[in-house]
This record gives structure tokens, sequence and C-alpha cells, in this order.
């Protein structure tokens, strides 16, 4: 998939790019991979389409995560610490995950569509037969960090975050039975919370598992017109952090 491959070389390039920076002042400096899965929570989703007449609001559209699918779930992670013993510190984060609306799946309606009333319930698919972010909704995000490194349990460290977040998704639609495939697209900004804990394996590196979630939107193009849904999703991940 040129298009993930290109997402991704970008989240490696604005990691890597930083790295000389980060070393100049923070005297730990961890660079983490993760996996996980993803829910997010059901929304509303609303199409417009000038040309056809169309302003339509579909409540309760649910989504799937479909996290082993290509590209699986994964992220990465830039941390660092001003000294060792440190509580406070920053960290440069980058999330892909994958949201399929379930199109069989009965919706309530609200608005125009092709310059017609309509209002009710009836199946997404009578209006929306795809919608799948499965080039990934990506997320980049800068926050910070709090963590308990003498919480006087053993080689495990818990920590908390908050950070702001921004969106680029990438779609794959048909509304409407026309087709539309975006390239990556920002979609603003939003905000991520987290928590976890490190098992150190060695002073250098450590597994961890953490909880997250973050809110933000999608705002993509369709044939003929955009969509756009607000996002709030539940993240559970485990990943491996190297120190340097």
């Amino acid at each position: 998939m040129p298009a993930t491959r290109t997402c991704r070389r970008l989240a490696i390039g604005c990691i890597a790019s930083l790295l000389p920076c980060t070393c100049l002042w923070a005297a730990e400096t961890r660079l983490s991979a993760y996996t996980g899965t993803s829910w997010t929570r059901d929304s509303d989703l609303r199409l417009t389409q000038p040309g056809v007449g169309t302003d339509l609001i579909a409540s309760g559209v649910r989504w799937d995560a479909r996290p082993t699918r290509p590209a699986p779930y994964y992220g990465l992670r830039l941390t660092a610490f001003p000294d060792p013993s440190a509580t406070w510190g920053a960290a440069l984060d980058y999330t892909h995950y994958k949201m399929y609306a379930n199109t069989g799946r009965m919706v309530n309606v609200n608005g125009i569509w092709r310059g017609a009333a309509a209002s009710g319930a009836a199946p997404l698919n009578q209006y929306v037969q795809q919608f799948e972010l499965s080039h990934g909704v990506n997320v980049l995000s800068i926050n910070g960090l709090y963590r308990w490194p003498d919480a006087r349990l053993g080689r495990i460290e818990p920590y908390v975050g908050v950070g702001l977040a921004h969106y680029w998704p990438h779609a794959e639609t048909l509304v409407g039975n026309a087709a539309r495939e975006t390239g990556y697209q920002a979609s603003g900004f939003g905000y991520q919370l987290l928590a976890g804990a490190q098992y150190k394996l060695t002073q250098r590196t450590g597994l961890f598992v953490e909880g997250k979630f973050n809110r933000g939107k999608a705002e993509v193009d369709i044939a003929g017109g955009r969509a756009e849904t607000p996002l709030r999703t539940f993240h559970l991940v485990g990943g491996i952090s190297f120190g340097f």
C-alpha cells in the first residue's frame, strides 16, 4: 500500500529528525514501537454533496477496527526525560489505526438525500455502501508525561500523559454507489489521554502496556462532496522501548 508506506515514512522521518535535538537536552531518551487494537464509539456521519442536493446525517454508525488487516495497527513514540530520576517528560507519538463502517446496520437518518427529505430508520448501505479509513486514521500527538520511577514496584514504572493530537485520515468510500478514494487529508486537532506501565528488562530496554483515549474528527472527500464524523477512540496497546 504506497499511501500507507508514505505516511509511515513521514512519521519515522519526523521522529528521526528530532533525535539529535532530543539527545542534546535529555539525559534519558526512549524510542518505542507498539501494536494493539482500538474501539471507536458509534457516531454521526454527515454527508454533504451540493451538486446532487444531499445534506444527510446518519446517526449511530458503528465502526469496526480490524487491527490485524494490512497494514496492521502500529505506533511509534519518542520519549525524553531531562534526567533519569525526573518525573516529568515529553513524548512525540504517532499512531496508525483503522475504522470500517458497519454498512449493514440500521441507523437513523435525517436531512436531504438527492433533493428529497429523508428521515427515519434505514440500513446504512441504502446511502453508504462503503466507508473505510483502511489506510488509517493517522494521529501525531505531542504529549506531556508524568511517571513514578520510585513507585517501589520493583522493575515496574507507571505513567500517565495528556497531549495535543493532529489527524490525517485516508478514506475509501462508496456513497450513493459513487466511489472515491482520497489521499491523506488533514482533519484538524484533537486531544489524547494515556496511562500505562513499563516493565524494565534491562537498564535500557523495557516492555510496556498502555490504554489510550483520543478525540478528534475525520473530515474527508467523497464523490461530489464531503463527509465528516467525530472520533472518540479507546486503544489498548503493548510494545517495547529502547533507551539511549
